[in-house]
């Protein structure tokens, strides 16, 4: 059990460790934020994108900075084979009659796996999966084997649409989509990127101590209520989720998120922003479960995001100014993206816990670097 030096040590390790990687990936806050939520939940988490787009380098970089940290990596097809994945059957039992594998090094002994390209795999590999990501158990010849796996990260360059492959979609908790770098400025901060000094390594029992920690942390009458009404929101727009998925939101997600801020309680309208990307089933459900989540339950962090959404049109758009109408469209950019700015700061003013303010001062930074961008590209200066 962590004491309470050791539980601000421990979250201050893992706020250096997203500070590190959402420096190095940017525009990926929300994922990398999926990342840490998934490890305390033990949770799975999924990323459907284009090629190029991160998926891959987020995760090995985050698995790097813990120290004892399992990682199996591999790359799925129609034709990878069960060896591939679990092991090969050890020779010296196949005499004795005993299909038992060798898993050293293979998924089942890994406290992270990076599943790639997951729903292309054959069926025989999907129903092994099934029982290990459910189950945290390999079922090895005719033992059954407890395995390490915190979290399986699965990515797909689309989603699935066979009926056979929705089982293993919807052991994904998490599902992001991250994309290629939007912003001017910080596509040009990626090709001047140099390698940034890490930060001190977690260690793996600092980290099962954070999942301890969440673990023992209580849903309330008022979180309950909370749930319920934003389930009948959900099913209002004909949104249906399973009981399953509901558990892991009160028992997992929401309590990761509290001792992420260094909490042992829950706090709905900062910990809920996670939660737009658990409670859909078909990706056109996505926009508007967003919008229902931060309405219901955290309605300052949904206005803010909006803010920072409409900077980043207004900037990009002033971006692409022609020469002769850069000044004219810089200076109207520039208007409002002051506007925006101030609208932000005016929530940051009313106060509130620190990670609340941390989020909110970093949207206030984001919009800040918007106004450069367009003030040095329109104007000169």
């Amino acid at each position: 059990m962590m004491t309470m030096t050791n539980a601000n040590q421990t979250v201050a390790k893992m706020n250096d460790i997203r500070s590190y990687l959402t420096q190095r990936f940017m525009e990926r806050e929300d994922v990398i934020d999926g990342f840490l939520t998934a490890l305390v939940a033990r949770v799975h988490i999924l990323l459907v994108g284009p090629p190029g787009s991160a998926k891959s380098a987020i995760t090995v970089a985050l698995s790097e900075l813990i120290d004892g940290f399992d990682y199996f990596q591999w790359l799925f097809t129609k034709f990878t084979t069960p060896e591939e994945i679990f092991g090969p059957f050890d020779l010296s039992k196949l005499k004795q009659g005993l299909y038992e594998r060798i898993t050293n090094g293979k998924l089942p002994v890994a406290h992270m796996g990076y599943a790639d390209e997951v729903f292309k795999s054959n069926s025989a590999i999907l129903n092994a999966l099934l029982t290990l990501m459910n189950e945290r158990v390999f079922y090895n010849g005719t033992k059954q084997e407890i395995s390490p796996l915190m979290t399986l990260v699965g990515t797909s360059n689309e989603y699935p649409m066979e009926e056979e492959l929705q089982a293993v979609f919807d052991r994904f908790m998490l599902r992001f989509e991250p994309g290629y770098i939007k912003e001017d400025a910080n596509f040009a901060t990626m090709l001047l990127q140099t390698t940034a000094p890490k930060p001190a390594p977690m260690t793996l029992a600092e980290l099962e101590a954070m999942q301890y920690a969440a673990d023992h942390i209580s849903v309330d009458a008022a979180i309950v209520d909370a749930l319920i009404a934003l389930k009948a929101d959900l099913a209002q727009d004909g949104i249906f989720l399973s009981d399953r998925r509901w558990v892991q939101v009160a028992k997992r997600l929401l309590p990761a998120r509290a001792v992420l801020a260094g909490r042992d309680y829950i706090i709905l309208e900062e910990d809920a922003e996670i939660l737009q990307h658990a409670l859909w089933e078909d990706p056109s459900q996505r926009t508007t479960v967003a919008s229902i989540v931060r309405k219901r339950l955290d309605p300052v962090a949904g206005q803010i995001a909006e803010l920072v959404e409409d900077a980043r049109d207004i900037a990009n758009n002033a971006m692409k100014a022609s020469e002769d109408q850069a000044v004219a469209v810089g200076t109207e950019a520039i208007k409002k993206l002051k506007t925006i700015r101030n609208e932000i700061q005016a929530f940051i003013h009313t106060g509130g816990s620190p990670s609340k303010m941390d989020r909110m001062k970093e949207s206030d930074s984001k919009v800040e670097e918007l106004l450069k961008g367009v003030t040095k590209k329109c104007l000169g200066i």
